[in-house]
């Protein structure tokens, strides 16, 4: 799709319908999967309170990191699948992860990352048959404001990569939504992370993510 299309579908990620779910155990949120054919298995980690292994696509994006399977929370599993009708839009069906679950400390600190909990997702690249989107090479740093969130991207892929990080922002599927400008820990990728699905009213936050 073109960018120009998609521009004119950018609002409607801040005003979208939240979607309440029945329950908050780990019972409902993988009935939510079931219901929403995601093909994933009940997994064990350390740590993650709902663990699952995500076994195919995720709203239709294919997600892959050097051989290693997508073991998350099932919170963050079902905003993925949700989120991935903005990554299809962009004519995008792949995304390339280095981090999901992973047992450290925020930078700098003695706090457990989001990451130990799977509740956390670190998104390097987005991609087609045709082209690669990486975020450390692709993103234009410092557009938008809190009005005009896109700005004005240089470059087509600026303008891709600007607009998806407008919609996850704004989607209310995230806690935290961190991209480049954000700091330089994050650099090279989306840093997409949500709340345990005990603690979600709604499957669609009325608050943009931090970012």
């Amino acid at each position: 799709m073109r960018t120009d299309v998609v521009l004119g579908i950018l609002g409607l990620a801040a005003v979208a319908r939240a979607d309440p779910k029945n329950g908050n155990d780990a019972a409902s949120c993988r009935a939510e999967l079931t219901a929403r054919g995601v093909p994933f298995k009940a997994a064990a980690r350390p740590g993650i309170a709902n663990a699952v292994e995500v076994t195919g696509p995720l709203g239709g994006i294919t997600y892959t990191s050097y051989g290693q399977p997508l073991v998350i929370d099932c919170s963050l599993a079902v905003s993925l699948d949700e989120a991935g009708k903005y990554v299809r839009a962009l004519g995008l069906d792949k995304a390339m992860f280095s981090s999901a679950y992973s047992r450290r400390t925020v930078r700098g600190t003695n706090r457990p990352s989001k990451h130990s909990f799977g509740l956390a997702i670190d998104v390097h690249s987005f991609s087609n048959t045709a082209d690669t989107l990486r975020i450390d090479r692709d993103y234009e740093q410092g557009l938008g404001d809190d009005v005009d969130c896109v700005g004005k991207p240089l470059t087509q892929g600026g303008a891709t990569l600007k607009i998806l990080q407008c919609q996850l922002v704004r989607s209310g599927l995230f806690f935290l939504a961190l991209s480049p400008d954000y700091d330089d820990a994050h650099h090279d990728h989306f840093h997409l992370e949500v709340k345990p699905w005990g603690d979600r009213t709604e499957l669609r936050s009325q608050a943009p993510a931090i970012h």
